[in-house]
């Protein structure tokens, strides 16, 4: 038996080990509060969507008076859970927008582990406000967005609309919306009236231009289903499913905009019904009580698990402590979700330690 195994639910996940044939691997990796989340296939061919914030942004939140812990950037932590996971490289990295926690990485990201080929949704479209600061221009989709494109000039790249695809051996992603257009067929299991659809509201606060103009795909692994919508906003979600449900019942959803109630409308939950929910929030930022309220109304739930506890919502508003990856009153370990698929549908979650990451690393040197 490899050394180091990390058992998750059912499954094991052997780093740098080959995976059942049947089963699609993911890690949603702990950026405090950004976005990343590798896919690894059985033959070893990977896909990470969002890179988290740039370094020295986005390091865990330190008690008063007490010593920072050594930070460690995002892309660090990406390239501890690929190379855990066996890789050598990244075969495709699909930014959803072009937010701070979901682009900030790519720079630093490219620096430490080679990169095949780039998707995203096309020109940012954000300003920044009138009258931003100097510190706001700084992280500005608007200085960003440049700053990407030089990073990512000569290397494959492809702007995914609506209605196309994405095919990585067994995975195909289908993109259901991107720069705030939707698809307008039904893909398969879907078509069916959407539920709430008559009870719908609108928010148009969207924390962003960017947001909903998120690339969201709902990616196919035999029979199941996994939504990721990046940060697609409340009413763009409505789009999705009401007054048809254009996506169908669902497996697995990466809670959208980190569980902020800003995005995650009933409509939405109640349309797609999902069976898991994993949220990628930091201690103070997602998780919102809102949308754990929905997420607990949704018709199928089984399991919710979320990367922080979120300090916000209180005790009642938070998943089960044995489902929440970094818990308040403890060190942050920086420790992940591990999730299985298997092509029958079946998923499993589980707590993926931060040193058991660094094992990994250290082992696949």
């Amino acid at each position: 038996m490899m050394k180091h195994a990390i058992l998750i639910g059912a499954a094991a996940l052997a780093l740098g080990g080959a995976a059942p044939r049947d089963t699609l691997r993911m890690v949603l990796v702990d950026v405090e509060g950004g976005s990343a989340t590798l896919y690894v296939t059985p033959e070893g061919h990977s896909l990470l969507v969002d890179t988290g914030w740039p370094k020295g942004m986005g390091g865990p939140a330190v008690a008063a008076g007490a010593m920072p812990p050594p930070a460690t950037s995002s892309a660090e932590r990406i390239v501890r859970a690929a190379k855990a996971l066996g890789l050598s490289r990244i075969d495709y990295v699909l930014v959803t927008h072009y937010h701070v926690d979901h682009v900030g990485g790519v720079q630093d990201l490219l620096a430490l582990i080679p990169v095949g080929t780039f998707v995203d949704h096309g020109p940012n479209r954000e300003v920044p406000p009138s009258g931003a600061t100097a510190e706001q221009l700084t992280t500005a989709t608007a200085t960003l967005y440049p700053k990407y494109l030089a990073a990512i000039a000569g290397r494959k790249h492809i702007v995914m609309q609506p209605g196309a695809t994405l095919k990585i051996d067994g995975l195909v992603l289908n993109a259901v919306d991107a720069d705030g257009q939707v698809i307008t067929h039904p893909l398969a299991q879907g078509g069916k009236p959407g539920v709430g659809c008559d009870r719908t509201t609108t928010k148009d606060a969207n924390g962003g231009e960017e947001n909903p103009r998120s690339i969201g795909f709902l990616a196919t692994w035999g029979k199941a289903r996994i939504l990721s919508l990046g940060d697609t906003t409340w009413n763009v979600e409505n789009r999705l499913v009401c007054p048809v449900d254009l996506i169908g019942p669902i497996d697995l959803m990466v809670a959208t905009h980190h569980g902020s109630d800003l995005s995650n409308s009933p409509a939405l939950l109640d349309s797609v019904a999902p069976r898991f929910i994993v949220v990628a929030n930091g201690p103070t930022k997602g998780g919102d009580a809102a949308t754990f309220d929905t997420a607990m109304a949704s018709p199928r739930l089984k399991e919710l698990w979320q990367l922080h506890y979120a300090t916000r919502s209180g005790p009642e508003k938070n998943a089960p402590r044995n489902r929440i990856a970094n818990l308040p009153g403890a060190p942050d370990m920086a420790n992940a979700l591990a999730i299985t698929v298997d092509r029958s549908g079946a998923v499993a979650v589980a707590v993926q330690r931060g040193d058991m990451l660094a094992a990994g690393e250290a082992q696949a040197r």
